[in-house]
């Protein structure tokens, strides 16, 4: 599945610039845990890449199905982003997942972009 997160610092990227993201290709998994972080059980969507896991997204808590299509799904909530002090900031995020054409290549989608 490719993915692509259409929020930068929890605010969402104009529909003109979408074009410019790339597409993190890899498998989705949504669960419920329990978040240490948040003390309760939660739904977490994460993104799994067997050959680029060093890269991969952050994972998606509180993840909320908003739109389910045969050609896309959608899903938002908050992700927990490094703020380069030794903190952590929470940010909404939105989360645009498509089937990818070729299912065996994990990682970064090279120039197929959403």
């Amino acid at each position: 599945m490719d993915m692509v997160r259409s929020r930068e610092k929890g605010v969402l990227i104009p529909g003109w610039q979408r074009g410019r993201l790339k597409a993190w290709r890899g498998l989705l998994l949504v669960k419920m845990e329990h978040v240490h972080e948040l003390h309760r059980v939660t739904r977490v969507a994460r993104m799994f890449s067997p050959t680029h896991d060093r890269d991969r997204p952050p994972p998606l808590w509180d993840a909320q199905p908003v739109e389910m299509t045969i050609d896309y799904w959608t899903y938002t909530g908050t992700e927990r982003i490094d703020d380069g002090i030794g903190g952590f900031v929470d940010y909404a995020q939105t989360w645009v997942i498509v089937p990818a054409r070729e299912e065996s290549h994990c990682g970064r989608a090279g120039s197929e972009r959403l």
